[in-house]
């Protein structure tokens, strides 16, 4: 019984009425962390420890990449393969605008249930519910990094994994966003592991090593999971383990590759060996981070390797079996776990390729097909326009030597002010007005050279300084 259902029951005999008395008194006294709390007896007490020990608790994943390249769509996938009666009645009631959620956040949320992957089974059921759930916080934009340092704590650590998703639609950016995330995910987590006492950043490296060091192959492997290179079957006898891992987060890290679908564009006579090379240099950039490798294709109802992905998820966070075999080589479906890969089977597959190793740079072999964008041209710096009177002005009183301090000019014995407008000089030189405007025509024997047509000029200059100098005119 329920200690609601014991109430409930028909008043006790005489004989129980001492117990009974004494079962009320024991939990009106139950103690708990050494203080009295009189809300909780003695049966909610147990009920809700065997309720929290059967719960694995929550966990956190953290998962990075940049927008558009289907981080949304494979965590709805996971979502539904966890519990597909919750995703479909999420789904229902998710009012979403036309065209989908905005991608213009700092950081974003989703989140997914846990369950140990071997009850798919059970899953399927209408009245099947998770017991914990994944929280999933999505950053796109390294600029929002302290927003999302501000959303953890140190003790989040403890059941906290990430996941880098790359494109492999656009290839030649793979290697470049999983530095830069790699980057920010050693700071994030060096911020946090800083915090902890070192006992517990020690426990939480330690599992990770223990994690690489205790991989195992699962026992039943098919024929398309076996496949392996002439260099791996070589170096077959000598597994990976923990003996490459050169940074230590303290939490499982998952390169997840989307949009692997795409894969069949790779094999144009532009692109020969590209899938291959891209293969080698993941590896072997993953395996210094002890991270394991996954390609998804999420395409509607269609999916490949998101169950691959949650059980290694699962496996990782709470130790549940992980029956997914390594899928090595794969030019669309590539699954390799944390602890299987090593530096030999890195190098036999890397002395395959065409180039002969991974001495060369990765954006020198997987070029852009996208057109450069245009170059932005130079910004033209001008001339104050006080400084460029100034010095015209200057410039004309060298050249005619006249001052253009006087009001007005003569030039052939007439002046040119505002009374010898339209008049006509003896060498031909008529200056005439039109409304405010003013327009001088030469003729071909006085185009340059005049004293007076330098004089006017001068004095042109020097009125527009006057007024630029002056106190503003009213209008």
């Amino acid at each position: 019984y329920t200690y609601t259902q014991y109430c409930q029951c028909d008043k006790p005999s005489s004989a129980a009425a001492g117990a009974d008395l004494q079962m009320t008194e024991k939990r009106k006294s139950v103690r708990i962390g050494g203080v009295e709390d009189p809300e909780y007896g003695l049966w909610e007490k147990l009920l809700k420890e065997t309720a929290t020990a059967a719960r694995p608790p929550d966990s956190k994943i953290l998962v990075f990449g940049r927008p558009g390249i289907g981080k949304r769509s494979l965590l709805q996938a996971l979502h539904s393969h966890a519990c597909p009666d919750a995703a479909s009645n999420d789904a229902a009631a998710d009012h979403a605008p036309e065209g989908g959620h905005s991608r213009a956040v700092g950081l974003d949320y989703a989140h997914f249930g846990v369950r140990d992957p071997e009850s798919e089974e059970a899953s399927m059921g209408h009245n099947f519910h998770c017991p914990s759930a994944c929280s999933v916080l999505i950053l796109e934009d390294p600029a929002f990094e302290k927003l999302l340092q501000s959303r953890l704590t140190p003790a989040s650590l403890q059941h906290c994994a990430a996941i880098i998703c790359l494109d492999l639609k656009t290839p030649w950016t793979m290697m470049e966003d999983l530095r830069k995330w790699l980057e920010l995910l050693q700071r994030l987590a060096s911020e946090l592991m800083t915090q902890l006492p070192l006992n517990e950043q020690d426990s939480l490296r330690d599992k990770v090593k223990e994690a690489l060091n205790s991989y195992k192959e699962p026992a039943s492997v098919d024929s398309a999971a076996a496949e392996t290179t002439e260099g791996q079957t070589a170096s077959s006898s000598s597994p990976g383990g923990a003996s490459s891992l050169s940074y230590n987060m303290g939490i499982p890290v998952v390169v997840a590759v989307t949009r692997a679908d795409t894969a069949s564009a790779l094999e144009t006579q532009k692109t020969l060996g590209w899938s291959d090379t891209i293969e080698a240099y993941l590896r072997h950039e993953c395996l210094e981070f002890g991270a394991a490798i996954v390609y998804t294709t999420v395409q509607g109802k269609n999916t490949r390797n998101v169950d691959a992905l949650y059980e290694y998820l699962m496996h990782r966070l709470y130790s549940y079996t992980l029956n997914a075999a390594p899928r090595v080589p794969s030019r669309d479906a590539l699954f390799v776990p944390s602890g299987w890969d090593s530096t030999e089977r890195v190098n036999a597959t890397a002395t395959a390729l065409q180039g002969g190793g991974l001495d060369r740079s990765f954006e020198s072999i997987i070029v852009s097909f996208e057109p450069p964008p245009p170059e932005v041209p130079k910004p033209i710096e001008c001339e104050d326009m006080q400084n460029f009177l100034k010095r015209s002005a200057a410039a004309l009183q060298k050249m005619g030597s006249v001052s253009a301090t006087g009001g007005k000019a003569k030039t052939g014995g007439l002046a040119l002010g505002a009374a010898g407008l339209g008049a006509k000089k003896p060498g031909g030189t008529e200056i005439s007005t039109t409304g405010s405007g003013r327009r001088s025509s030469l003729d071909g024997a006085a185009k340059v050279g005049l004293k007076g047509d330098n004089a006017s000029v001068a004095n042109f200059f020097q009125n527009l300084l006057t007024r630029g100098s002056g106190p503003a005119e009213k209008r």
